[in-house]
């Protein structure tokens, strides 16, 4: 699908109003090249669409799936919704005069089988060329919204103190008669603008409750904001807006300190705690996960209030209590390694089976003083056997876009590691027992630890043979592959105190070399003059039924990794991967920066996943006016900024 500036343009024209956002003037990194002058952020602007397919689409994806591989209706369909989301999060900032939007991201949530939420937001942002809306300046919640960012910093403001992680929470239902409504708009597809109109006013909701948990804190501003979605359960959604409180003013109170305190408010979701300096180290990545159930009284009242849709308060405690008690765990962690904060902390959510939910908060663990044992190592003092295999050391793997206390000259690409993962059956039966009562079910909390921590030691150990040192801009993304098994990668950009040796921008096939891709804000060693704008590869994939028979067996009694799966999660991400990669070198970009990736259940077995990416700067300026016009999006959903560099 090509998002195209003269199709944006005319639609522009039509609804009598004139483009004023260049495509290559949208980006997923924290703030444009050099050639904008960014002036003042004009708050959070967002897009949203609910869509379903149509029931023909829906009967030939059923025939596709018995054979499994891509089905090529539905990558189209994925596609058009990210675009209009797109679109409408581009037509927002315009009404409040930006002329750019930065820190661009995705969220996407399957509202019921065959009908899916997309979102697209991002900081609206101004150079100060057109007169802005004055909606910037309009309290929301008691603070400006210009003063909320989904960048790491808002400019011309001094952060003099962090406040800690703010949440908005909402768990909202959807009632019967939408429900019905929904049902028969979806036999003949496209917008279902009941729902869209419900999920924008729940992230609204969500927001103006983080905005307002901000002020009670004394905060006038709040940075790296993110939105995070799940589903509960069938027709329950749960809608998470966080970030980081801060103060450009004094504390009415001092935050307490310690050798080994570690309060909330000493963590981050941006990159920086001034209350601990300008010189950090990184003590590596810590995590906490929870997976918890409500009890099947509490689910039966939740059932009942969704017959009239709004808000459930018994869901909404579960989620709260759900994240609270990862933020603990992932704390107690960082506590463990002698950390002060705790920097670039992000959430993580799945639905592990109908009603049970596993949250996971993780971040880097950082400190005033480096890691005793990289001290030692540096100093000489450790050492190995000749014949052990390089590994790059837990500390040098950092959440946040650089890697605290390490000196990184050049980037190597980008690294990951999957696993897919079960419980046995006898432990799904303990599972089913434990919902019955509510709590936390330990069988499935471990199983999401160990899929975490198996797909860490893989990405690491591909970093590893790639001769890295580090690994920066690290992730985690997850997703259930049927109930009870969840599929988990981490990835991010590998990294060496050494420079770059000299090597090509492109393959002999004609694509970007794997090397100019990072997941950070900027590839080190080449220059990033402009961007081009954002573009994405997306495709949707099913499992043929053979396969999915004996790996549905083996998940059920024995546990385990599924290996099966784990190879087909593999080939999917390569896939949307390869095509990113062949559409940039299309445009004329000689690099990826800002990747992420996102995966979603479309329908029973069948999976969407796709990255974003931000396009860098042709050498030529003709090159670079062609690029701009034909910013294309592909069809597997990894999101990043392309730019092009100047070699």
């Amino acid at each position: 699908m090509a998002l195209q500036i003269e199709e944006a343009a005319s639609a522009q024209a039509n609804a009598g109003t004139a483009l004023a956002i260049d495509l290559h003037r949208i980006c997923s990194t924290n703030e444009l090249p050099s050639d904008f002058r960014l002036l003042r952020t004009l708050g959070v602007v967002r897009g949203v669409t609910v869509r379903s397919r149509n029931i023909g689409a829906d009967i030939g994806a059923g025939f596709k799936a018995l054979g499994g591989g891509e089905i090529k209706q539905m990558t189209k369909l994925c596609e058009d919704s990210r675009k209009e989301a797109f679109e409408r999060m581009v037509e927002q900032a315009m009404e409040r005069g930006a002329n750019g939007v930065v820190a661009v991201r995705y969220d996407q949530n399957s509202i019921m089988p065959g009908i899916t939420e997309v979102i697209a937001y991002g900081v609206a942002v101004s150079d100060g060329s057109i007169p802005t809306s004055g909606i910037a300046d309009q309290p929301e919640g008691g603070m400006r919204c210009g003063q909320v960012c989904t960048s790491n910093e808002l400019p011309n403001y001094t952060v003099h103190h962090s406040l800690g992680v703010v949440n908005g929470i909402t768990v909202r239902t959807r009632n019967a008669a939408a429900q019905i409504g929904a049902g028969f708009k979806s036999m003949v597809g496209g917008e279902i603008k009941t729902y869209t109109t419900m999920c924008e006013r729940a992230r609204k909701e969500a927001y103006s409750r983080m905005v307002a948990e901000a002020v009670e804190r004394g905060a006038d501003g709040i940075v790296a904001m993110r939105y995070n979605t799940s589903d509960v359960q069938d027709g329950v959604t749960e809608v998470l807006a966080f970030g980081t409180a801060v103060t450009s003013g004094a504390l009415a109170t001092p935050l307490p300190h310690g050798d080994l305190a570690l309060p909330t408010a000493m963590v981050t979701t941006a990159s920086t705690l001034p209350e601990l300096g300008s010189q950090l180290y990184s003590l590596g990545v810590v995590q906490g996960i929870t997976v918890r159930s409500k009890n099947v009284i509490a689910n039966f009242g939740a059932g009942l209030k969704s017959v009239f849709g709004g808000e459930s308060r018994t869901w909404l405690g579960l989620c709260k209590d759900t994240r609270l008690q990862a933020m603990e765990r992932m704390l107690e962690q960082a506590r463990e390694r002698g950390a002060k904060g705790v920097v670039a902390m992000r959430y993580d959510c799945n639905q592990i089976s109908p009603d049970i939910i596993e949250v996971i908060a993780y971040g880097t663990a950082v400190s005033d003083q480096p890691s005793p044992q990289l001290a030692a190592s540096a100093n000489g003092q450790e050492s190995r056997p000749e014949q052990a295999p390089h590994r790059i050391p837990g500390e040098r793997v950092s959440t946040d876009l650089e890697i605290a206390g390490y000196a990184a000259r050049s980037s190597l690409g980008l690294v990951r590691g999957i696993s897919v993962r079960s419980c046995n059956f006898v432990r799904n039966i303990g599972a089913g027992w434990k919902s019955i009562v509510g709590g936390e079910i330990r069988n499935f909390s471990k199983m999401c630890n160990d899929a975490r921590e198996e797909a860490c030691e893989r990405m690491m150990q591909h970093a590893s043979e790639m001769g890295a040192d580090g690994i920066a801009g690290m992730r985690f993304e997850s997703n259930t592959v049927e109930p009870g098994v969840i599929e988990v990668v981490a990835y991010g950009t590998a990294v060496s105190e050494r420079d770059a040796a000299a090597a090509p921008t492109s393959t002999s096939e004609g694509t970007i070399a794997h090397s100019m891709v990072t997941t950070t804000n900027e590839l080190l060693g080449h220059q990033m003059p402009r961007s081009l704008g954002l573009a994405q590869g997306i495709t949707v994939r099913s499992r043929n039924v053979f396969r999915n028979i004996g790996a549905s067996l083996g998940a059920a009694f024995v546990g385990g990794e599924r290996k099966t799966w784990t190879e087909l999660c593999e080939a999917a991400r390569k896939e949307a991967f390869d095509r990113l990669l062949k559409n940039a070198a299309e445009l004329g970009a000689t690099g990826l920066v800002a990747l992420r990736y996102e995966t979603e259940e479309i329908a029973p077995h069948i999976t969407e996943s796709s990255h974003m990416l931000q396009q860098l700067h042709e050498r030529t300026l003709a090159a670079l006016a062609v690029a701009a016009r034909k910013p294309e999006w592909q069809q597997l959903r990894i999101w990043l900024s392309f730019r092009k560099y100047l070699v």
